[in-house]
């Protein structure tokens, strides 16, 4: 069989990689970011399919009250038939046995590119989980991979989601806004607005105290979350703890919040900050203006029920070894799949806010 030589580590990478006595080290030089995919509790099933029932509102029978002596009325519940998808990720890396026993070496080569690749798969599942759209044709979405959480809440109906999972808010959270004097529209007026927003959302989530619930924000977003939060007084229902880890996370009561970070660029925020809202969208507070220059918290209950992943395997690089059909090529090989499973309707939502 014909040697697959795209992606192969070439001689020119090879030099890259070479020990020049000026070069001491290889540093990544990336806008660090963070992997979702960490949240998501995922149960192992090889199945690529998975179907449920669930009720919804429209299915539940209505009692019939009676007086004595009269027949007892029939009634049922209807449940809905619905599926998730399991996708699937592939990626091997090449390398030619020769360039593995170069003793100039800074690092492993086959270490430097499975580093790079799991730096790379967390950018592009950031990317995927909030905004892939698989029936778009435009860069960064995708037909195989699993609907993102914007399409899933820009399409509500599809997805059997309540109507009440996207909270226009009507707080503007804008930095000037904010520092101006407090008002009912500005200053901890402001922030309280959003803040009852954002309850608001935890109650239609079924979820008032947040129990079980990731809110994922931008970089912006998260300033001007902080800016509020600071306008307000101390406390105000946040709070910095510790996970198992001895790492700092962020809490508005039980729910925990997260910067979801920027794309591969290292430039444009995987949660952008300049959406406009056409005029005519209900805002919070029951007026219908349009909104511009807004950000978005999109919000995530996991748990059995709510939110889960399935896998076939965890996901890790697995070394084939040097192939048996040429003998000189050694293969790294990156296979998992992963589906979404979201039983619940009311299990995300989002809430959208002026920011400047």
């Amino acid at each position: 069989m014909a040697i697959d030589f795209n992606g192969a580590l070439t001689l020119a990478d090879q030099a890259i990689l070479s020990n020049d006595p000026l070069v001491k080290e290889i540093t990544k030089s990336l806008h660090q970011t963070w992997n979702a995919v960490k949240d998501i509790p995922f149960y192992t099933s090889p199945s690529l399919r998975q179907i449920g029932m669930r009720y919804t509102n429209s299915g539940i029978p209505t009692p019939n009250w009676t007086g004595i002596n009269s027949e007892p009325q029939a009634v049922k519940g209807k449940p809905k038939q619905y599926e998730e998808q399991m996708f699937l990720l592939r990626n091997k890396i090449t390398i030619d046995k020769v360039l593995l026993d170069q003793p100039n070496n800074i690092i492993d080569p086959v270490d430097a590119q499975v580093q790079m690749f799991l730096e790379g798969f967390a950018y592009d599942f950031n990317d995927k989980f909030i905004n892939n759209d698989p029936t778009s044709t435009a860069p960064g979405n995708s037909p195989d991979c699993f609907p993102g959480l914007r399409y899933r809440l820009n399409n509500p109906t599809q997805f059997d989601m309540a109507s009440d999972m996207t909270i226009f808010s009507a707080a503007n959270l804008s930095l000037a806004n904010l520092l101006a004097a407090s008002s009912a529209t500005a200053g901890s007026g402001a922030a309280n607005r959003l803040i009852y927003d954002l309850q608001t959302l935890f109650d239609n989530m079924n979820s008032p105290d947040g129990d079980g619930i990731v809110l994922y924000v931008s970089e912006v977003g998260k300033r001007n979350l902080e800016a509020a939060i600071r306008v307000m007084g101390i406390g105000s229902g946040f709070d910095i703890t510790q996970d198992n880890y001895d790492r700092p996370v962020e809490m508005y009561k039980n729910a925990k919040i997260r910067v979801v970070g920027r794309k591969a660029d290292g430039l444009t925020s995987v949660i952008p900050n300049d959406v406009s809202v056409a005029s005519g969208v209900a805002l919070s507070d029951g007026t219908s203006a349009g909104l511009t220059n807004t950000t978005t918290v999109y919000a995530v209950r996991y748990g059995t029920g709510y939110v889960q992943g399935w896998q076939p395997k965890p996901f890790k690089p697995e070394n084939l070894g040097r192939s048996q059909e040429n003998g000189i090529m050694h293969n790294i090989l990156f296979e998992w799949g992963c589906g979404l499973w979201i039983p619940h309707t009311r299990a995300i939502g989002r809430l959208v806010f002026k920011v400047s």
